[in-house]
């Protein structure tokens, strides 16, 4: 696979009161170094305290990251990201992608959701000229 068109990769996940932190964190670091994630502590919808889990990688990290994803998706899930490439894509070249929160704590399973309860990861993607046109063919580089 030639160079991997990515600038970075952000992820945040929530921990709610009633889940397990350390389940959570455990599911975090399938995508994310430990010593690279942040935690922060804020009040919920309901009153509840809700820790919020983030990360942002960069370079060879990032790389590495997109990569061992594209070993984990199936080919199905793949096809999904390829058939919303334009759905999932901001203008500004960030695209969007969530992962199932349960089946990553539960059993180590990296699966595509369009669910809530979702580890979110945003990726920045590299193109030039900067622009939806080469956004997507960037993308098409990695999916593809």
């Amino acid at each position: 696979m030639e160079k991997i068109p990515v600038r970075s990769v952000y992820g945040q996940t929530y921990c709610h009161e009633s889940e397990d932190l350390e389940k959570v964190k455990k599911a975090f670091e399938l995508f994310f170094p430990k010593k690279d994630i942040k935690q922060e502590t804020k009040i919920g919808a309901y009153g509840t305290k809700v820790k919020i889990l983030s990360a942002e990688i960069k370079g060879k990290k990032a790389r590495n990251l997109i990569e061992m994803l594209l070993k984990s998706l199936s080919t199905i899930e793949k096809n999904k990201i390829l058939n919303e490439l334009k759905l999932r894509l901001s203008d500004e070249g960030k695209f969007y992608l969530r992962f199932d929160k349960q089946s990553a704590y539960k059993n180590g399973k990296i699966i595509l959701t369009n669910g809530e309860d979702a580890i979110q990861i945003i990726l920045s993607i590299e193109a030039y000229p900067a622009n939806n046109v080469n956004y997507l063919k960037s993308l098409r580089v990695i999916f593809s």
